[in-house]
């Protein structure tokens, strides 16, 4: 037997056991229904008879009704539809009431889930129901039946699905998704999956009542909180509600063909108890297989470039009423990215350029304000190295921006390429400095360091070995120069003296430095101020023209300084 020939008869053998179990659990059922039929009958009080039934509707669901006639004529029926199986069975008792005993019951966790009707009309949902019994012995005799008949009920609904994968359930779902009707008003329903996306769905509900309101959903199924999936109860309405996960708003909502902001719930109506709690069960069982079909949907790049490629192509423009977002991304670790808003009023064009090294991976999240949905990307440790350029005037620099999405897909896999490009940047960084040598990563900072213009303000720099044949103490010269003339800053200090863990950017409004500390910030820097001696320092900065700059200047002090200490 070969072994696909094998692996299809293990399953037509499970498949055959499954349905073989299922049937004798329904028959051993439907043999206490009848022992449970059997045992109600006629009841009557010094002031009402009762003449209840017992129906078998479906599965582990019946339907207990009766008649209540009261001496004078007046006849009432009271009928409670419900399913054995949602029975708490530590609640299942016998108590008496005047010259009247019955059965109590109750649903577990106290939810509604009884429909009950009078004179044949559809009232409300309930949590419990009385079963009237003719004396003790018979309401014991119908409390044991009912306490038999909750697991097994419990088993049958637990195997009346057998869905066995994504596509299965899929297709459940759009079958299964119906019209529900009320006595007052109708919903046409249709759930239909979007071919375009993997797990993504489009809901239509028709809401029909004293007036008509369509309206129409896009969502992921991955994006539902399984968690949150619950009945929700109105009245004699019933249906299921779910949230997104987190409630973050991803669920795009249209109404009479209006867009309107993004919502983070939704409800689904059904005709009854059961059609909610099989569309439970499946939304259940559907959510963690749908975020297995989003994660396998995501392309698996191969280089930084394809990395960086797929953001610039996922990046669009997007219109929001009468206002347009035109944004473009380069293909660059050094990157792009320009986001001009127009409006019937202006335009506006910003620009940010930044390192995608610099992006903290770890916070990536899409978020939504109103009908708008966008990425915020934020720095590392929230310094700010993001360059800001406002219709070609320069900003402060800024620690976050906003890049906006098309809905939750484009920000779905907007966020996963740009995690990936992160990845792909940094493992390919090279910084400028030497990778080998104490003498060629000084050789190279002295030659780093270098004038650096600000607005109205020069910084002629320097940075210079105190002797030639000592690697270990260096001077930094700086000449302060601006409209009022000119200052001139020198610091003499070891390398080993500094604290190679406080070298780090120093940014302050437009301004780029790279700031340094001494260990343990001691005051044992020298320091002349236009050739006068001053007070020693514990610190002192490097300006440079960009981010890029200080992030070499940092790479070379860093590395000098951890040689000159040994390790």
């Amino acid at each position: 037997m070969s072994l696909s020939t094998m692996k299809t008869f293990i399953t037509s053998t499970l498949l055959f056991l499954a349905i073989t179990t299922i049937q004798a659990q329904q028959q051993e059922f439907n043999q206490l229904f009848n022992e449970l039929e059997s045992a109600i009958g006629l009841v009557e009080t010094s002031k009402y008879k009762y003449e209840p039934e017992l129906l078998f509707e479906h599965t582990s669901v019946i339907k207990y009704s009766y008649t209540k006639t009261s001496l004078k004529g007046t006849v009432n029926t009271y009928a409670y539809e419900l399913n054995i199986a949602d029975i708490d069975p530590y609640t299942v008792r016998e108590s008496t009431e005047k010259d009247l005993i019955v059965v109590n019951i109750k649903i577990k966790n106290s939810q509604d889930l009884i429909k009950t009707f009078e004179d044949q009309e559809v009232k409300s949902y309930t949590e419990e129901l009385q079963i009237v019994a003719a004396n003790i012995d018979n309401a014991r005799k119908i409390r044991s039946i009912i306490e038999k008949a909750i697991p097994l009920a419990e088993k049958i609904m637990l195997n009346k699905l057998s869905l066995s994968n994504y596509d299965e359930m899929l297709t459940w779902l759009t079958a299964n998704v119906k019209d529900a009707t009320y006595a007052d008003e109708s919903y046409a329903q249709a759930m239909q999956p979007d071919p375009t996306y993997a797990g993504k769905v489009n809901l239509s509900i028709v809401e029909t009542g004293k007036s008509t309101k369509q309206s129409d959903y896009s969502f992921n199924l991955a994006d539902i909180n399984v968690n949150t999936v619950r009945f929700d109860i109105s009245g004699s309405e019933f249906g299921l509600e779910f949230e997104t996960k987190r409630k973050h708003n991803l669920i795009k909502y249209i109404e009479d063909g209006e867009s309107k902001p993004f919502i983070n719930d939704l409800v689904i109506k059904t005709n009854n108890v059961e059609e909610a709690r099989d569309l439970l069960t499946v939304l259940t069982l559907i959510i963690p297989e749908a975020e297995k079909q989003v994660e396998a949907s995501f392309p698996v790049f191969g280089n930084q470039t394809e990395t960086l490629n797929a953001v610039s192509k996922n990046t669009k423009a997007l219109t929001y009423g009468s206002d347009t977002y035109e944004q473009t991304f380069n293909a660059d670790c050094l990157a792009e990215y320009v986001i001009t808003e127009i409006s019937e009023s202006k335009s506006e064009k910003t620009q940010y350029n930044f390192n995608w090294i610099d992006i903290n991976d770890k916070v990536i999240d899409y978020k939504i304000s109103g009908s708008k949905m966008y990425i915020e990307l934020i720095t590392n440790k929230k310094q700010k190295l993001i360059k800001v350029l406002e219709d070609g005037e320069l900003e402060p620099y800024d620690e976050t921006f906003k890049l906006y999405c098309e809905d939750a897909e484009n920000a779905r896999r907007l966020q996963y390429t740009i995690k990936q490009t992160i990845e792909k940047c940094r493992q390919n960084y090279q910084a400028e400095v030497p990778n080998e040598g104490l003498k060629a990563k000084i050789d190279w900072l002295t030659g780093a360091v270098k004038e650096v213009r600000e607005g109205d303000e020069t910084y002629s720099q320097t940075l210079t070995l105190v002797e030639d044949d000592n690697l270990e103490k260096f001077k930094f010269t700086k000449l302060e120069i601006d409209e009022k003339g000119s200052t001139e800053y020198i610091y003499e200090l070891n390398f080993a003296d500094l604290n190679e863990r406080n070298i780090d950017f120093d940014v302050s409004s437009r301004s780029i430095s790279v700031k340094i500390e001494t260990n343990f910030k001691e005051k044992i820097i020298k320091n002349y101020k236009d050739g006068e001696i001053q007070n020693y320092e514990d610190e002192l900065t490097i300006h440079a023209n960009n981010i890029e700059e200080s992030r070499n200047l940092i790479k070379a002090l860093v590395d000098i300084v951890t040689l000159t200490k040994g390790k």
